[in-house]
């Protein structure tokens, strides 16, 4: 009885033993589905996930929006479109499915910049214009007869003899502005009044300025008034 219960294992025993192989023999073919690699499966149907690349994801339609052929665009009045850059401007616009209204927006937005760009340095030359205008109106010596300053300029620009050229020189003046700068009618208006001040009628009538048909007197002549004229 004792041999034969020691060499027979015991029921508890062989269920242990057999538990425990089942056990390692999961162990083993868990380890071994880890070292090789499968397929991943859909939560919803047990297949393999298909990859990013095989995903029929849909695409979003091409803008149809755009015309056979677009009318001519407004630009701001004395703005004008080039032709061949327009052509150009059509076929982007035809790519991007553009309609006439969004395209319109678009040149609207393209020509205000262009304007803004255009219109910057005539700001600034406007800016530097008042702020001469400003100093000549404050200046000590002659802010306070800017009325006479500007007749005593005129009459000597008239005083050349040359009404062409007199409008040239105020066309140039005007056209760059020298005409505001405050150290160019300092300096105009002391020359002019070397040549213009009033001087006193010699005897035996008027000037010949003063009657009626009478020659102009020339620069020199008025700043010389002792001076013979030419025909004396």
């Amino acid at each position: 009885m004792n041999e034969t219960q020691q060499s027979n294992p015991q029921p508890n025993e062989q269920a242990a033993r057999t538990e425990t192989g089942a056990i390692k023999d999961q162990t083993s073919v868990s380890s071994t589905s880890t070292e090789t690699s499968t397929p991943e499966k859909s939560p919803s149907s047990g297949s393999p996930a298909p990859k990013p690349s095989e995903l029929n994801v849909p695409r979003a339609p091409a803008r149809s929006g755009a015309p056979d052929s677009y009318q001519e665009f407004r630009a701001p009045e004395g703005f004008e479109l080039n032709p061949d850059r327009m052509k150009d401007v059509h076929s982007t616009f035809k790519e991007m499915g553009l309609t006439q209204a969004e395209g319109q927006k678009l040149m609207d937005l393209y020509l205000k910049e262009v304007a803004d760009s255009e219109s910057a340095p005539y700001r600034v030359w406007q800016e530097q214009q008042e702020k001469w205008r400003t100093e000549i109106r404050n200046d000590p010596d002659i802010g306070g007869k800017l009325d006479q300053v500007r007749e005593t300029v005129a009459r000597a620009i008239d005083g050349l003899g040359d009404p062409k050229l007199a409008r040239e020189f105020r066309e140039a003046m005007d056209y760059t502005g020298a005409g505001n700068n405050p150290a160019f009618i300092r300096t105009f208006y002391r020359l002019a009044s070397m040549v213009t001040e009033g001087k006193a009628v010699p005897a035996g009538g008027p000037s010949p300025a003063a009657r009626p048909g009478g020659a102009r007197p020339s620069l020199a002549q008025s700043m010389y008034p002792s001076l013979p004229s030419q025909g004396a």
